[in-house]
């Protein structure tokens, strides 16, 4: 779907149509759930956020002004919808790995299991960095979002996106050269 089709899912709704915010909800639950997982680190919690956005959304569907993408603006519900859980959290949880509720059965050849073993310690170092940092590098290498939308997203300023983003680049790019002897790549481009 393109924004185009999202401006008439969002017209739909707005005149009634429950079926269009249900196609809304399909096409971006799992980046909703994944940014919320990736922040709040526990898999309950992030579906509870999940709901939230979606309800909020819902709510405040006739606020959306239409100047910047749907998907910045859903995604900056989930990011503030995020923050406020972690702020009110008083205890903490186990980590939950972001793999643990995709998994294949154990039909795998030894290089898919090397590749799924590197992936999860991948995983594991992106979930240790800052909450910040985490959806940065979540919206920035797994949504393919520009530096000027995650500021956006974030509201922080982009000098500050990019200044985060560096630095998540730099505690990865250590962690994971001692778990997987990474070859060193400085070749980064903003979008």
């Amino acid at each position: 779907m393109e924004s185009g089709e999202d401006i008439l899912l969002i017209e739909k709704t707005l005149a009634g149509d429950l079926q269009a915010f249900e196609q809304i909800v399909r096409k971006y639950q799992s980046m909703i759930f994944t940014i919320a997982l990736r922040m709040l680190q526990h898999h309950e919690e992030a579906e509870e956020v999940a709901q939230d956005v979606f309800i909020k959304a819902y709510k405040s569907l006739s606020a959306f002004n239409r100047k910047s993408k749907f998907s910045t603006w859903i995604y900056r519900i989930t990011y503030n919808t995020s923050v406020s859980k972690l702020r009110s959290q008083k205890k903490f949880h186990e980590t939950t790995s972001i793999g643990d509720y995709d998994r294949p059965g154990n039909t795998d050849t030894v290089a898919d299991q090397e590749k799924k073993e590197e992936n999860e310690i991948i995983r594991n170092c992106i979930l240790r960095l800052p909450e910040n940092e985490r959806i940065i590098v979540t919206l920035f290498y797994f949504e393919d979002h520009s530096i000027r939308e995650i500021a956006e997203i974030t509201g922080m300023s982009e000098s500050n996106v990019k200044v985060k983003l560096f630095r998540s680049r730099q505690l990865l790019y250590t962690e994971l050269n001692q778990k997987l002897n990474l070859e060193p790549n400085y070749e980064y481009e903003y979008q």
